[in-house]
């Protein structure tokens, strides 16, 4: 989008003893407006350009409780699961199991790849770096562990779904998407984003078979989820669990 249809502008409104903060993308090519709360808990409204920021306002404000419903459930989301520390006795979620984080300081030896021991995950750093650097190390080590693990789980379910589907993917790749849990594309090469293999193995099984299902049915049609339920008849359950439960796979 070029830069001069997009103008960005930010609005602060009372809405009885609240207030709430929020950006507005306007744009010539946008017709209507559309209200997004993010994981942070931040509003951005987006909206026609030939819209006045009174009429903006307006529509904001009816949707206020909608709004202010939404930053609570985030900002409750984020208590639940706050931003890791990568230390010892933090919780390390995998396959939808809860793990304690163990991390043994050594001598003269970089990160080492974690290990599932009992229900713990254990990683060796060491022991010279600063507080700052170990932290980024782990965090770095133990992504790099969930990616290794997301394609050893993604592979070996999807050879199970896509024979029963008769389907073949051309490619399957493991990514760092911040917006989707998977993706198909129109040349047939499956992406799925590493954060899946936190979730439980049923959760997995449904973003696969979604994906799968792309391959016949590009869109998300009455006849694609139809497709979706002959595999998964409970699509609708487990759907409804990885939008309420987003906020197990922060790091």
């Amino acid at each position: 989008m070029p830069e001069h249809d997009l103008k960005i502008f930010m609005v602060k409104i009372r809405y009885g003893s609240r207030q709430i903060e929020y950006i507005v993308k306007t744009s010539k090519r946008k017709k209507t407006v559309a209200i997004n709360v993010t994981s942070e808990a931040r509003v951005i409204v987006r909206a026609p350009q030939f819209l006045n920021e009174v009429n903006i306002t307006k529509i904001v404000k009816k949707k206020a409780p909608w709004i202010i419903k939404k930053q609570e459930y985030f900002k409750n989301l984020q208590l639940l699961y706050p931003e890791k520390e990568f230390i010892s006795g933090e919780q390390i979620l995998y396959l939808g199991r809860r793990y304690r984080l163990k991390v043994n300081k050594v001598q003269n030896s970089s990160a080492c790849k974690p290990k599932i021991v009992g229900r713990r995950v254990i990683i060796h750093v060491n022991s010279q770096l600063s507080d700052k650097d170990r932290k980024s190390m782990i965090e770095k080590t133990i992504i790099q562990w969930y990616v290794l693990r997301a394609k050893n789980v993604i592979n070996k379910r999807i050879q199970h779904y896509k024979q029963i589907l008769g389907v073949n993917p051309k490619n399957i790749e493991i990514k760092d998407q911040k917006k989707r849990w998977g993706s198909c594309s129109n040349s047939g090469i499956l992406r799925f984003n590493w954060h899946v293999v936190i979730a439980p193995m049923s959760i997995i099984d449904y973003i696969i078979v979604h994906e799968l299902c792309h391959l016949e049915i590009k869109n998300h049609s009455k006849e694609f989820w139809r497709l979706v339920s002959l595999v998964l008849p409970d699509y609708q359950k487990r759907r409804d669990w990885l939008k309420n439960n987003a906020g197990m796979f922060r790091l």
